[in-house]
């Protein structure tokens, strides 16, 4: 357990040594006018801070304002409780009485580890709940709904600062035939590779989701027509040049890639209109025409690409 110790005595040093390398303490003792910039390069998986003075309430808030703050212990004498009421109310999580012995003080801090080990453990459950619930299962890229709210975000974004944003969608017009000639888990194997061959064609900062079951769309900010044109060529060329292989022969998907084009002053609405009811008009707007296209482009034979125009 990593700990940082500020406004130390060697009234605390001293059963704090004695119960470091049982309970494989790291202890850093940081000076508090340096508390600052410790923070900014190591978080501590434990703040112990002794109550000197009002100063104190200053320190843990400092602690508590980092991103993932660390578990702060409040000393102090039953003298100083008025204080210790303070700093709980400052953001201290839990006192200790001075002076304590050694057996005390490892009881509170391995009550403390457990505390820890809990809330990490909540944060990692809550982490992984927030991004299955964006997530679809089987290709790891974003499913419809968390699709649709980062483009509507986008458009926002784009309707302030004037920039034209691109809609890719792939249409995978193979589905039910590889669905039916492949088991169900190799297919999902399949569609995992698929969508990672598709992710490798885009910039990091563009978007990538499940559309419906055999169809994709990738949303490009700050893009026209030409640009989205490039990323289509790039998935094109790696779907033919990365073959899929099952025992003994090479599973070829066959797509169509249909392109549309928003303008930001198509974004720009009547401040007299509902905001939100105009923004999804005009994302389904945007959805259909790259969805046109796409047929379009499937007319035109395997792996085609279509720019949709008015």
């Amino acid at each position: 357990m990593k700990i940082f110790l500020t406004n130390h005595t060697k009234t605390i040093l001293k059963p704090l040594a004695d119960v470091s390398s049982e309970l494989k303490l790291s202890i850093t003792e940081i000076d508090t006018h340096s508390i600052d910039e410790s923070l900014k390069t190591t978080i501590p998986d434990l703040a112990i801070v002794n109550h000197m003075n009002e100063e104190t309430d200053i320190i843990i808030k400092k602690i508590k304002a980092v991103k993932t703050p660390p578990f702060i212990l409040l000393l102090g004498t039953k003298e100083a409780i008025k204080g210790l009421m303070n700093g709980i109310s400052s953001g201290a999580d839990d006192y200790l009485i001075m002076p304590f012995t050694k057996d005390e003080l490892k009881l509170k801090i391995n009550v403390i580890n457990k505390h820890i080990i809990t809330h990490k453990s909540l944060i990692k459950t809550k982490k992984k709940l927030l991004r299955y619930a964006k997530e679809d299962p089987v290709t790891a890229v974003l499913n419809r709904r968390a699709l649709l709210d980062e483009m509507l975000n986008e458009m926002g974004r784009s309707a302030r600062k004037g920039d034209f944003i691109c809609s890719i969608m792939i249409n995978l017009h193979n589905y039910n035939e590889l669905l039916n000639k492949l088991d169900i888990k190799v297919f999902d194997i399949f569609l995992g590779e698929f969508a990672s061959k598709l992710k490798k064609s885009i910039r990091p900062y563009d978007k990538i989701g499940r559309f419906d079951l055999s169809r994709f769309i990738i949303f490009l900010p700050q893009a026209r027509n030409a640009d989205a044109e490039k990323v289509a060529q790039r998935i094109i060329k790696n779907i033919q040049s990365q073959k899929f292989k099952f025992k003994e022969s090479y599973i070829e998907p066959s797509v169509s890639i249909g392109i549309s084009e928003l303008d930001p002053d198509d974004m720009r609405r009547d401040p007299k209109l509902d905001d939100h009811v105009i923004n999804d008009l005009i994302l389904e707007s945007f959805i259909r025409r790259s969805e046109f296209a796409t047929s379009t482009a499937n007319e035109k034979g395997k792996n085609k690409i279509e720019i949709y125009t008015f």
